[in-house]
């Protein structure tokens, strides 16, 4: 399918990963872009990139009938890229309460299911539609202290796998982006090189043009899926020290580029 003269839908696109997919998404002439974010104030630097084709949308991805809403107003779409995403840095054994691990499931797997849900019908009136969902490679390989995110975007990967069944029969395709690290806000804790956010997008996007349903668009992220696949065993007794192990490898390799 084509992004140029289509009509996109991207959630977190006030910052970070979803404004380079705003930005990627206006470059390859995609006529008419949804860029949600909580607040139509937080939008006002990625709308005025281009206010002819770019629609700020105020939506909190956990609200039921604000998605709704949304999706009855919207009398046509091709993407929908669901990205907004939250982080959940809390040990799920000995903290306060569990409000947070709530919130990382309720925003990266249930905000990702209503969406779906909703726009389903909106994307089979599309020739050819879409539905590009942005995990994390913490989805299949455990990240240390953030156990809430790395089950909510598991969870997620599953979803995405359903939905690409269930959608199939509409000619909706369904794409799962597991990206490394990132270079945004909720990557600066980690000590180490990572991708810019419009390389992600940039190899999202040419992913679905290329036909693909996963996407491991950074090195980092190829690293470590070859890891999981060629080591489940030891992902799973001790994903720390594979973690730690491919972050070195992945640190020697950039030191000779």
């Amino acid at each position: 399918m084509k992004i140029e003269g289509g009509s996109v839908l991207v959630t977190g696109a006030n910052r970070g990963l979803g404004k380079a997919f705003v930005e990627e998404l206006l470059a390859r002439g995609a006529a008419l872009i949804h860029a949600s974010g909580r607040d139509v104030e937080s939008l006002e630097t990625i709308s005025a990139l281009d206010r002819d084709r770019i629609r700020p949308v105020a939506l909190d991805v956990t609200d039921a009938a604000g998605i709704e809403a949304l999706a009855a107003d919207t009398p046509g779409l091709d993407v929908l890229i669901n990205n907004a995403g939250v982080d959940c840095p809390v040990p799920v054994i000995g903290g306060d309460d569990m409000a947070d691990l709530r919130r990382a499931m309720e925003v990266n797997y249930f905000g990702v299911l209503a969406l779906s849900r909703a726009f389903a019908p909106v994307l089979a009136r599309s020739q050819a539609s879409a539905i590009i969902n942005v995990g994390s490679m913490a989805g299949f390989i455990h990240v240390a202290d953030n156990t809430g995110y790395s089950a909510a975007k598991a969870a997620q990967l599953m979803l995405s796998q359903g939905l690409r069944g269930e959608l199939a029969g509409q000619g909706t395709r369904v794409l799962q982006v597991l990206p490394g690290f990132i270079d945004t806000d909720m990557g600066a804790r980690f000590p180490m090189p990572k991708a810019s956010p419009r390389s992600i997008a940039a190899a999202s996007l040419d992913a679905l043009k290329r036909g693909e349903d996963l996407v491991l668009p950074d090195t980092f992220a190829r690293m470590s899926f070859d890891a999981f696949v060629a080591r489940p065993d030891a992902v799973m007794r001790d994903p720390g020290a594979v973690i730690a192990a491919l972050v070195q490898q992945f640190m020697a390799s950039q030191s000779q580029s």
